[in-house]
């Protein structure tokens, strides 16, 4: 076995430790802000379905539960796709600070509470609230960046269907996130771990990348990877279930009680769309696996995220030996 191999293996090791010594303190964190999630992902599902009364209901074992929208076809829909729901993750992405606060007095032999934890994380809010704002920004500036690409200047240029345009633009425009986006994932540590302000974390994050771009984007890639089949396989079991329990779900059955199953591991989805509302317990139960699963996967982003500040700043290990 080489030396890089032996380096990854106690890598995937170091989390699976972490995750597992910590598990309880972790969800006890998370819990406020799992229970946020449910609510709110509910209040706008339900929200969108009154605001537009011609869109579907659609259940979906890419995102889970969507409503409103531009109506399509009732019925059963299968096809590949590579994309998770990002709603809960948006939210569950709060918990970074808090869950590395705990990783960190773990650490360093302190005792760790679910109190204190917030209490540390209360006091740099600021900075949280500002980096995220910042980043939000960049994000609403990269989507006119590329409908200002798409609409204006790749359509004049010569020999530029505008189907290529919109490939193109969106190209660029998903490379300048993606490059960025892991530029700057260290932010939440160096605000944490060295109590930078919001523009000060963001430039410390890119200075501790520089040079491990490649190795850092292909980790977060294999976790995002491991996020989309988990979420489908899981969302997909759920619905197996309710194709067989409510009969609303029944024309489910026959993709999800093939092969076809099968290609949830690998960017495959099954949809079913309804004109109206399905019953709130089915609706909830979905928002509710859909949340508990990136639940599930937030303290393993933590994880990974100040295993490597520790590993960029000199540091190695999370949890005590």
């Amino acid at each position: 076995m080489t030396d890089r191999q032996t380096e990854q293996l106690g890598f995937i090791s170091t989390i699976f430790r972490c995750y597992r010594e910590n598990f309880g303190l972790f969800w006890r964190i998370m819990l406020p802000l799992i229970i946020f999630s449910l609510l709110f992902e509910i209040g706008t599902t339900l929200s969108d379905s009154f605001f537009d009364s011609e869109g579907l209901w659609r259940f979906d074992t890419a995102r889970g539960l969507f409503a409103g929208g531009y109506p399509r076809s009732i019925g059963v829909k299968w096809g590949m796709i590579f994309g998770f729901h990002s709603f809960s993750i948006g939210l569950l992405w709060l918990a970074m600070c808090p869950l590395t606060s705990a990783i960190i007095q773990r650490r360093r032999d302190m005792e760790v509470t679910v109190r204190n934890v917030w209490r540390r994380t209360r006091r740099k809010t600021g900075s949280i609230l500002g980096a995220s704002f910042l980043l939000y920004l960049l994000g609403i500036g990269g989507l006119l960046c590329f409908l200002f690409l798409t609409l204006k200047i790749i359509p004049d240029m010569p020999d530029s269907p505008y189907s290529s345009s919109l490939c193109l633009g969106l190209f660029l425009i998903v490379g300048v996130i993606i490059y960025f986006g892991v530029n700057w994932s260290l932010y939440n540590q160096s605000i944490i771990i060295e109590d930078q302000m919001a523009i000060a974390a963001l430039r410390r994050s890119s200075a501790l990348i520089r040079g491990v771009w490649g190795r850092t984007f292909g980790m977060y890639l294999l976790l995002a990877l491991v996020t989309m089949v988990f979420t489908s396989v899981l969302l997909g079991l759920t619905l197996l279930v309710f194709s067989v329990t409510v009969p609303e779900f029944a024309p489910l059955r026959e993709v999800l009680f093939s092969a076809k199953f099968f290609t949830l591991f690998f960017g495959g989805y099954a949809r079913i769309s309804f004109e109206d509302a399905p019953s709130f317990w089915t609706v909830g139960v979905i928002v509710l696996v859909n949340t508990l699963v990136h639940a599930v996967l937030a303290p393993v982003w933590a994880i990974l995220t100040t295993h490597l500040y520790l590993e960029r700043t000199g540091e190695s290990g999370l949890a005590s030996e």
